[in-house]
């Protein structure tokens, strides 16, 4: 009976086997993938993607002063983002028209946030809906942020529900802000 369970196993082990494989592999100089099939579009880890993306972008457009081009600023950039958006703790206080949020954490996450929240209030939206100011607290910030009419309360209940990263992310802004990043045109952006 053992012998039968044994020789039951190995169909399905010599069809795990090249997939183990494939999980195991070196990317060594000059190796290509093969491109038979459908292929993946997403690069991998969402920064790396991000950073995939601007990287097309820049070899694409004959104009890219390479001089001037700096993903590094861009992959610094991101870690801020990813340490304001999953790493800062956030306590939402009603105010007239909108809302404030203490935005706050230690270490590289404080610093984040600081750089972050100073640079979105600057900007504020194109339309004028939403006017953000912040300033600083015992370990963190005072992130206000309120509606450009403040007797509206649809406009008032929106920036509640955004909360603070839902404000932070408002605009189609941060595609082009990461381009101006990586390509030297927004030098000095959040402190990278």
């Amino acid at each position: 009976m053992r012998r039968f369970a044994v020789l039951a196993v190995l169909p399905v082990l010599a069809l795990l086997a090249p997939n183990l494989a494939a999980q195991d592999h070196q990317h060594t100089p000059g190796m290509q993938h093969p491109a038979a099939g459908p292929q993946p579009k997403e690069g991998g880890q969402a920064a790396f993607a991000a950073i995939a993306e601007i990287v097309r972008l820049l070899d694409a457009d004959p104009r890219t002063d390479w001089s001037k081009v700096n993903v590094e600023a861009l992959r610094q950039h991101l870690i801020d983002m990813d340490e304001v958006t999953m790493r800062a703790d956030v306590r939402a206080e009603e105010v007239q028209g909108g809302a404030a949020f203490i935005v706050t954490g230690s270490g590289r996450t404080l610093e984040a946030i600081r750089r972050m929240t100073r640079s979105r209030a600057a900007t504020g939206t194109a339309d004028g809906s939403v006017r953000m100011s912040v300033s600083d607290v015992d370990g963190g910030v005072r992130f206000v942020a309120l509606a450009g009419n403040p007797t509206d309360a649809r406009a008032v209940a929106r920036i509640r529900g955004l909360g603070f990263i839902g404000v932070v992310a408002l605009g189609d802004h941060h595609a082009p802000h990461h381009l101006g990043i990586a390509n030297g045109t927004m030098t000095g952006m959040h402190g990278h």
